[in-house]
């Protein structure tokens, strides 16, 4: 089997992930729209410019952000998505939602679809497709796609939901996990997956209940390489998540500036004391996963950074 290359370019607060494999390349969400001088140049380095698919796990601008962009500069064979339907409670920044936010939203999702249109790549609704959960394959890789039907508009839409009616969750709630297996190890991508202890049975510990999914799949117990949920916030990455998962490597898309709030980094060392950490704030990462992982770190400052110091 060829290996694959990871790569987690350097974003806070944002995620933008290409796979690499055998010089074909694909996109998993495609960070605030900020970050596209850096993701542009990025692709030119490495002559990147036909991009397999782009899934979009969520409907937050920190996740779609540079998806138009992408769509208009690239070749982009496909484009897997949930339809979004402005069924939020909160917005991408945890304020309370409002009309002006889901208009704004719903807008940007058509002009999303209508660009893919324009462009000649093909849409595919993974919540219409009737799955409980859903594989991509790319290039010799399987992606598989946990939590792809839309379960909050399914609880706004039921009569006898508790939730009939009622915007009482945010996107993240709608969030995708995508965990690929290469030879025996096992990375889980984890976008903004909750760990939430709603009232809601259907979307509790999503987190949790689609690890143990996976493991049970695979009679594994271990995940080699974690992207943080939520960019390492808060009440996501608790101690019982930590343990299950029991990381090799950590990737987080965030700044000690936010997780010293949090028990994130601690939760993590708890569960596996020489799980390496690492923060996408000053550097990006490209991960080669084959009989052994490897990785490179290349300096280069977040944008968002840059920013905050002006």
């Amino acid at each position: 089997m060829e290996n694959l290359k990871i790569h987690f370019l350097n974003t806070v607060w944002s995620d933008a992930i290409i796979l690499e494999s055998n010089n074909k390349y694909a996109f998993i969400d495609t960070g605030s729209l900020f970050y596209y001088p850096m993701i542009k140049n990025h692709l030119q380095e490495y002559n990147i410019n036909t991009i397999e698919f782009i899934l979009l796990t969520h409907f937050h601008s920190d996740h779609y952000g540079n998806v138009i962009n992408l769509l208009k500069d690239k070749k982009v064979n496909k484009l897997y998505i949930k339809r979004y339907y402005g069924l939020d409670g909160t917005t991408a920044k945890g304020y309370t939602s409002n009309e002006e936010y889901t208009q704004h939203e719903l807008m940007t999702f058509y002009q999303i679809l209508d660009t893919a249109k324009e462009f000649n790549t093909e849409v595919i609704f993974v919540d219409e497709l009737g799955l409980d959960t859903l594989n991509i394959t790319f290039d010799c890789h399987t992606l598989e796609l946990y939590d792809i039907q839309n379960t909050v508009y399914k609880l706004y839409c039921e009569k006898d939901s508790p939730y009939y009616q009622q915007k009482a969750f945010n996107e993240n709630y709608s969030s995708i996990g995508v965990f690929i297996k290469v030879n025996d190890k096992h990375i889980f991508l984890g976008s903004d997956v909750t760990c939430s202890k709603t009232n809601a049975l259907e979307l509790q510990e999503r987190a949790i209940a689609m690890t143990k999914k996976h493991y049970q799949k695979y009679h594994i117990n271990h995940i080699d390489i974690y992207k943080s949920c939520h960019h390492g916030g808060g009440g996501t990455n608790t101690l019982e998540l930590c343990k299950l998962l029991n990381p090799d490597y950590a990737i987080i898309t965030n700044t000690d500036q936010w997780l010293d709030n949090w028990p994130t980094i601690p939760n993590l060392k708890e569960a596996n004391n020489n799980v390496k950490v690492l923060k996408s704030d000053h550097q990006k990462y490209i991960f080669n996963i084959d009989e052994k992982i490897t990785y490179q770190e290349i300096k280069e400052e977040s944008l968002f950074i840059t920013l905050q110091k002006k």
